[in-house]
């Protein structure tokens, strides 16, 4: 099935964006604690240099990021941090450019589609698996206000819960909540999104609220997924 437009945002500096990886036919993804660990240090790889992480959650069949786009003198920067014979021609051709700003989603969708082919490379390497992966193209969404935000990074942090992959979300270890609480994450930018909350107990407070709303009407029906 074709994905919607409104599925493909585009990418612009300092905007939040819902990303999902969905596997073909419900192929498992992750097989081994490992290649959670891979999946999340490969998106690091491909996009650390753009993207700065704020939540995500590593499902049996798919995976959810909330990001936000770097600002564009941050970009730039970044990829003249990069040896000119590792940046892609998307990199040299933004660089390049006059207007940088529109050329971001041309060079970010590209890095992306990298990232998802170097990890299902990994895997076909690893367990022997023929054929594609991913669903393509991959679905993004972007978050346009602070409240739509917050009930975004919630839900994800909350998928296991949707998915009755884990009883208790709190204690689901493939899920950027599971370090904020913990104060030891490592793939997200922590500081900024529990600042965005109005700090760590708030961060809980909501979590909490909103996980008995969703046990009380359920969870509500995405086309991300």
């Amino acid at each position: 099935m074709p994905v919607s437009e409104l599925l493909k945002s585009r990418f612009f500096p300092d905007n939040h964006y819902h990303l999902v990886f969905k596997s073909i036919d419900g192929i498992l993804l992750f097989r081994q604690n490992s290649d959670y660990d891979i999946f999340l240090e490969r998106f690091q790889q491909f996009t650390s240099f753009a993207v700065d992480t704020w939540a995500y959650c590593l499902l049996n069949n798919h995976a959810h990021f909330i990001v936000k786009i770097k600002p564009i003198d941050a970009i730039v920067n970044a990829i003249n941090n990069i040896d000119f014979a590792k940046q892609t021609v998307a990199m040299k051709k933004l660089l390049a450019a006059t207007d940088k700003v529109a050329l971001v989603d041309e060079m970010l969708e590209r890095q992306v589609n990298s990232f998802m082919v170097s990890f299902a490379n990994y895997t076909k390497n690893k367990y022997r698996h023929h054929g594609g992966l991913f669903q393509k193209p991959f679905k993004r969404l972007e978050i346009d206000t602070g409240n739509w935000l917050k009930t975004a990074i919630i839900y994800v942090h909350l998928n296991s819960l949707k998915h009755k992959v884990f009883s208790n979300y709190s204690d689901y270890l493939h899920c950027s909540y599971f370090y904020f609480v913990r104060l030891c994450n490592t793939y997200c930018d922590a500081e900024k999104v529990l600042e965005f909350f109005g700090g760590l107990s708030q961060f809980i407070s909501l979590h909490e609220a909103q996980a008995r709303y969703y046990y009380e009407h359920g969870f509500p029906d995405s086309k991300l997924e």
